[in-house]
């Protein structure tokens, strides 16, 4: 099951390829660099984005892909 959410970047290790996402409800979404749907490559902290919400792991936070810039 997945839907979709709005939030901004709280962070993104260009490096290591990965980072997180906030979303308008405070909840955390775990993102990688191959779940982002747009030009570029590395998310920056502040950044507000559009993005599908994956279950994941559920020991975990949520997963969030298919992210867009949210203008």
């Amino acid at each position: 099951m997945s839907n979709n959410g709005r939030g901004k970047v709280k962070s993104f290790d260009a490096d290591k390829g990965y980072g997180y996402i906030e979303g308008d409800n405070g909840e955390l979404f775990f993102v990688e660099r191959i779940s982002i749907n747009m030009d570029l490559e590395v998310l920056q902290p502040g950044m507000l984005v559009n993005f599908t919400i994956v279950q994941g792991n559920p020991e975990k936070e949520r997963i969030a892909t298919n992210i867009t810039m949210d203008f």
